[in-house]
Parts: C-alpha cells; structure tokens; sequence
C-alpha cells in the first residue's frame, strides 16, 4: 500500500455519489439532457441515474451542477433526481460545498457523460473502500467511459490555497494521485482477463463530442433501454466480439490525459483467481470471489481474474472457487486455496469452507460466512431504516412454476401482512408481491423491511440471520433438505410448505468478520 501515515483513518459512516453534470459544454452545450438516441425518451443523466441506482440508494445521488443553470435545475427537479448548485469554475469546491451540505465522509465522483458505468465494478469498489483506510481506490483497466473513483472527503480538504492550483478547480481529485507518497492509494484491477483486457482500445463509451454522441446513439439504437442497462464491461466486450464496427465510430476522438505518478503499493505476490461461470452455476460463486478479490489490492496482493488453470507457478496463489472441479495440474511451486470444494482434491490443497455443511458441522465458525460491506455498514444504506412493509420476503431463486404456487399458498397461509417473493415464476393472485429479480440495493431494502425471512439453504439465509431477521428453510433438491437440518439442530425451522411454521433466528450467531477471516487465511498459506 501506499502512504506515510500509519495512524487508523476515522470510519467512513457517510457514501455519497457525486455526479458532476452541466449544460453549458464548451464542446457539446446540453448534452446531458437530449435524448439519446435522438428518438427516444432518455436522456445520458436517465441512463446513469437507472445504474447508479442499483448500488446506491436514490437519496445518496446527488448531481453537482453550476450556479444558474436553471434548465438543469428544472430536469433533475421534474425527474426526482436530487442536486446541489456551486461555482461553475471551481467545480473542487462545489465538492467541498456538496460534502459539507450532506455530511460525505467519501465521494464517489462520476460525471455526467458516461452512460454506461459498470456497476458490477463501482459496487465492488464502494463496498470495498468503506471498509479500508486508503484515501482514494479505483479500478484500473476498464473502458473508458465505464469507471470512477471513490476518495475521502478529508483527502479532498487536504489542499491548502496556496496549493491549488488552476488544473486542481477542474479535476477534483487530481492533487491527490499526484501525491502517492502522501496519500494511500488503492488501484484495484479490474475482472477481467488478459484477452478482454487486451481489447479495451476498442472502447470510447463516453459523450464529449457530437462523433460521441452519434456512436453512443448508434449503440443504444441497437438494444431495449432495460437491456442496455444491465449490460456491464462484460456484456459490452461480448458486444464488440460480434459487432465490432459500432463500436469504431469515434475511436480518434482525443482524450484529455495527465501524467501522474503510479500509486506506490508494495506487492506480497500475484494471485489467480478461478471462480465458476455464473450462467453455469450461479450467480453466488461470482458475487462473493469478486468481492473477495476487490479486498486483495487493500491487502497488498496483486489479484488476476482467470479463466483457465494456469501453468505451476505462474502465481503464487491459486484462489479456486468451483464447486467440485477436479484439478488437472499437480500444483507444487504455485499455493491453492479451494473454496467450499468436497472433491477429492480437498486432501492435497488448502481448503476453506464458507457455509455449514454435514462434513464441517462440528468445526465450523460462523464467523467464517461472507456477510458483505453492505450489510455491515451504513454508509451507503438509506439514512432512515426502512418501516417493516412485508410480513414475509421469501427468495425463491429459479424455482418453476408448480414449486412456485406452493410457495405462494405458504405465504398467503403464514402471514396476513404484505408479501414478497424475488425469483421463481409470477404469482397468478395478487396477493403476492412479485420480482423475478432485484439489484442488490433494492433487494437489500425489500429484506431490510421484512419482518420474517423464507429460503433454501444458501447465502440469503444467512444475511437474514445477519440481519436479526427470523428466518425458516424450505427445499428445493435432496441436497438442501440436508442442509436444511443442520440449520433445524440450530432451531432455524424446516418447512414442507403444507402447514403453518414457526420463524427463528436459532443460537447461533453470524459474523461480520467473514472477510477480514478469509484475507488472514489467504496471508497464512503464502
């Protein structure tokens, strides 16, 4: 890591994105407000509010506009999107100002010509920085166009008057990746693999001239708003791969760039990280290893996301999160760790179990379970916790549509409140809230405002555990029914769906500290 400072930064209790955004473009006045494509009814700040609101809550996106600019004022005003006026010329103090005004205690600064932010990246990133004592972290390695940076308000007063000076009123955090030496700086690399990182000269996916705006147009042309939206680097790399032409249009558009100085973090060594492909197993594997993989740069280890066994010793550490996938290399020079893996190669290489299960029941610690920065921190939550809305969230996952019906005569049976079901196939009454899916922000809300949890074994569970919510099991497989009766020797009751259940939080306690356990294991093997 870089920095001098040795002594524990204050905890960051307050996340705010900033969006910095105007009308008055000297290259492309209201760009921010036309629709895109033309005949549509967005607008770029449409299709950035949509993503940003899958990891923050609306009441922490706040854009940061000029004194004056009264036709901004009166769009973000009729679209509910919430602003704060400043300097037109010194858009670091409007920062200054905005941060005083809600209380920041971080930044993430993002601008208002990027319709397409990766939100994969940006929530790891979030996530990650509330929980570290760096002063600024991004993700290196993404389009451009698809990333931002997070930093602490306090990095961003640390330059006195005589200091600044006119390239620190335009770009606000500059003054602080010109000084690694004196700020901790955290460049984490992005999820991808050297063959997609190898294509990123092939993107522009930002709006600062007109040849931007028509490839920008040209692309969303192609696709549903609702479709755009959930498409990350990864999707669009997939997208270039079959159409790479839309993608060319203003590839010689010049970009402003500054020489700064490399963030100066000492490296332990280079971990491979081999996670399972979510569209084959779930999207679990992906959802914690990433997270986990985001922390290894606040660590000093240098991750990489693989897609393949790499030859022995190419790492240092090899991290393995895929079920059972036999190993087809006897790794000697090159450290393993394998996550919640019951294959026969658990007897030749580190393991580290991440759920309870009939094997570890006796030894495992529930402080091992994952239980992310989101749940565990307020700073990017809602400052008002939520009313209890629901009498009973129930996750149901891919369930069809015969398991799905049952599910809703259990709910309807075991509570007279509102219900809710994420997953499985839509309700035929409407008497059940339905969702085939949710970001992680809204499902987070909806669970927060539940006063019972239902699911099969897995991960949610145990959030809800966290939680403090009561919480009871059903089965979908022979394999979760087992599962299920660990949980039940802990009083966290099993249903068949045909008759009323008792909902428990158990005796057993979940952890906060899964992560910070797992990174300590990961420095013990090396």
């Amino acid at each position: 890591m870089s920095g001098i400072h040795s002594t524990p930064k204050p905890k960051i209790r307050s996340l705010f994105a900033f969006i910095q955004a105007r009308t008055g473009s000297t290259r492309f006045p209201k760009k921010v407000i036309r629709p895109i494509p033309p005949d549509s009814d967005k607008t770029i700040l449409d299709h950035i509010h949509s993503r940003i609101l899958k990891i923050l809550p609306n009441s922490r996106i706040i854009y940061l506009i000029p004194e004056g600019d009264l036709e901004l004022v009166s769009f973000l005003e009729k679209n509910g999107m919430n602003h704060f006026s400043g300097p037109l010329e010194d858009v670091r103090q409007r920062y200054i100002l905005a941060a005083e005004k809600f209380k920041a205690d971080a930044i993430l600064r993002l601008t208002g010509d990027n319709p397409f932010y990766d939100t994969t990246h940006l929530d790891l990133l979030i996530q990650t920085f509330v929980e570290s004592d760096s002063d600024l972290a991004y993700f290196k390695g993404l389009p451009l166009g698809t990333g931002g940076e997070v930093f602490r308000t306090s990095a961003l007063l640390n330059l006195s008057d005589s200091q600044q000076e006119e390239r620190h009123k335009e770009h606000v955090s500059i003054h602080i990746k010109e000084d690694p030496i004196q700020y901790k700086i955290t460049s984490i690399p992005s999820l991808l693999t050297k063959e997609e990182g190898s294509r990123l000269a092939n993107f522009r996916l930002t709006v600062d001239t007109p040849e931007d705006f028509e490839t920008i147009s040209g692309l969303l042309s192609q696709k549903s708003f609702e479709s755009v939206g959930n498409f990350n680097t990864k999707e669009f790399l997939e997208w270039e791969k079959e159409d790479p032409s839309l993608f060319q249009k203003n590839l010689d558009v010049p970009q402003v760039k500054f020489n700064l100085p490399s963030p100066s973090q000492r490296t332990k060594g280079k971990i491979g990280v081999l996670v399972a492909p979510a569209k084959e197993f779930g999207s679990g594997h992906f959802s914690r290893t990433s997270l986990l993989y985001s922390f290894l740069p606040y660590k000093d280890w240098e991750p990489e996301w693989i897609s393949a066994f790499p030859k022995d010793g190419e790492y240092d550490i090899l991290l393995i999160d895929f079920r059972d996938i036999e190993i087809p290399i006897p790794y000697r020079k090159t450290k393993v760790l394998l996550l919640d893996h019951f294959g026969e190669d658990k007897k030749k290489y580190n393991f580290w179990d991440l759920l309870p299960h009939s094997e570890n029941d006796q030894n495992f610690d529930w402080e091992q379970i994952l239980i992310p920065p989101n749940l565990i921190s307020s700073a990017t939550n809602e400052e008002k916790s939520p009313a209890k809305e629901y009498g009973i969230f129930c996750y149901a996952g891919n369930l069809g549509k015969e398991e799905s019906e049952n599910l809703d005569r259990f709910l309807i049976q075991n509570s007279s409140q509102k219900r809710i079901r994420i997953g499985g196939t839509p309700p035929k009454t409407n008497e059940i809230e339905y969702f085939p899916r949710l970001s992680r922000v809204q499902y987070l809300q909806k669970l927060r405002s539940s006063e019972k949890f239902l699911g099969y074994f897995g991960q949610s569970v145990f959030e809800a555990l966290y939680l403090r919510i009561p919480s009871a099991t059903f089965s979908i497989s022979p394999i979760h029914r087992e599962l299920s009766s660990i949980l039940e020797k802990y009083k966290i009751p099993f249903t068949d769906l045909s008759q009323e259940t008792e909902f428990s939080l158990g005796t057993k306690t979940v952890g906060k500290n899964g992560y910070k356990v797992l990174l300590d294991k990961i420095d013990s093997i090396y």
